[in-house]
């Protein structure tokens, strides 16, 4: 009986827990995919066919993840990353 009330116990503390550890994403990572989102916008303006469509699409990547962000919901800092090295080479 104790074995069975230290594991709840236990699981109990680490599933309370999890929110106070997940940490909001830092204020350079979200301010640079605003620079990624807008400087897409602007490449995408300026070029026309199949690459423009790209880079839309990935300025759709980036308008969602920041939307996850601003709504509070866990996304993947592997996403980011990748978004980010995405958008510095566009073509």
């Amino acid at each position: 009986m104790k074995l069975y009330t230290t594991t709840a116990l236990t699981l109990s503390a680490l599933a309370l827990a999890a929110p106070l550890l997940a940490l909001p994403p830092s204020a350079p990572r979200v301010s640079a995919l605003k620079q990624a989102e807008s400087r897409l916008d602007v490449l995408a303006g300026q070029t026309k066919g199949g690459p423009q469509q790209r880079l839309l699409l990935e300025r759709q990547r980036i308008r969602h993840l920041l939307e996850d962000l601003d709504a509070g919901r866990p996304v993947d800092p592997q996403d980011i990353d990748r978004a980010l090295s995405n958008a510095e080479r566009p073509f």
